[in-house]
């Protein structure tokens, strides 16, 4: 970052990065109630949205926007988020609600 020209780090659009990530990680990277991302939401002064891609359900995009470098940052805090959630392993399936079988009158 010390090479890039000071406008290029301080230009006041900001910069924007996307990347897609599998929905079995998605918790990991969120943190319960949002606690992961607002963390590095907070230390990078950027915002970070999770979403899901149409016709994909098996990953999402993960989107950061902010000032260059601190985009960088978080880009890598997420995924130091990705690779420990990806060490802990999927979690594990809820089993599902039984279907009760409606009565007939």
């Amino acid at each position: 970052a010390q090479s890039l020209p000071p406008y290029v780090m301080e230009d006041a659009r900001g910069f924007a990065l996307s990347c897609v990530v599998p929905n079995a990680l998605v918790g990991g990277l969120i943190g319960r109630s949002g606690s992961g991302t607002k963390e590095v939401q907070g230390i990078t002064n950027t915002k970070i949205g999770i979403r899901e891609i149409p016709g994909d359900p098996d990953n999402r995009n993960l989107n950061i926007a902010g000032p260059l470098a601190s985009t960088c940052a978080a880009y890598m805090l997420m995924m130091k988020r990705y690779l420990d959630a990806e060490a802990q392993g999927p979690p594990p399936h809820e089993p599902r609600p039984r279907e009760v079988p409606a009565r007939r009158r």
